[in-house]
C-alpha cells in the first residue's frame, strides 16, 4: 500500500478506503511492514454531557527501535493522507447532505454562499473524513447541520490520523 505520491493518487487511494478509520489502520500497517516504522496513537474515553462515551485521540509518538532513516518517508506518507478533496467532490458531498436531510435549502445567492462556506471547511480535512463526515450526518441528521457540526464530525474523525502526522513530523 503505498499513498505517496500526487495528490490525485492520494486522494483516490483514501476515497477507497471503507472508511477512516480503516485507512488509518492500513497506514500504520504500511508504515510497519514496508519501512519499519511504528507509530501509535494514544486516546483517552470521554463521556459527553449528551450521553454515551466516545474514544478520543489525544496523543500520537513514535516508538523506539522504529527504523529512523524511514521515518522522513514515514511522514510524506502520512502527509499525503491528509491530502483534501477537491472543491468538486467536497460540493457533490454536500448537496448530497442536502437532499437527505430538512432545513438546507437557501435562497439561490444563500445558497452559493453557503456552499462554499461548507466545502471550503470540508476541504480542509482528509478526503475520506469529508466523505465519512457527510455520510454520517446525513445518516444520523434530520436537519442540515449547522458549520460547527460538520467540523466537529471532521475533526473527530481526522484527530488520530493528524496526531500520527505530526508525531512523524517531529521525528524526522
Amino acid at each position: 500500500m503505498t499513498v505517496a505520491g500526487d495528490e490525485e493518487a492520494a486522494r483516490g487511494w483514501l476515497l477507497a478506503q471503507p472508511d477512516p478509520a480503516a485507512a488509518d489502520k492500513a497506514l500504520l500497517t504500511s508504515l510497519q511492514s514496508s519501512l519499519g516504522v511504528e507509530v501509535t496513537v494514544e486516546t483517552e474515553l470521554r463521556f459527553p454531557v449528551s450521553g454515551g462515551f466516545r474514544v478520543q485521540a489525544v496523543g500520537a509518538r513514535v516508538l523506539p527501535g522504529s527504523n529512523g532513516e524511514n521515518i522522513p518517508v514515514a511522514a510524506a506518507r502520512m502527509r499525503a493522507a491528509l491530502t483534501g478533496p477537491t472543491k468538486d467532490q467536497a460540493e457533490d458531498w454536500l448537496v448530497m447532505l442536502q437532499s437527505a436531510t430538512a432545513g438546507g435549502r437557501k435562497s439561490e445567492a444563500g445558497a452559493a454562499v453557503a456552499l462554499e462556506l461548507y466545502a471550503g471547511c470540508l476541504m480542509r480535512f482528509p478526503a475520506d473524513v469529508a466523505k465519512a463526515a457527510c455520510m454520517k450526518l446525513a445518516m444520523t441528521s434530520t436537519w442540515f447541520p449547522t458549520l460547527a457540526e460538520i467540523n466537529a464530525t471532521c475533526e473527530a474523525l481526522a484527530s488520530s490520523r493528524r496526531m500520527l502526522a505530526q508525531a512523524l513530523e517531529m521525528a524526522a
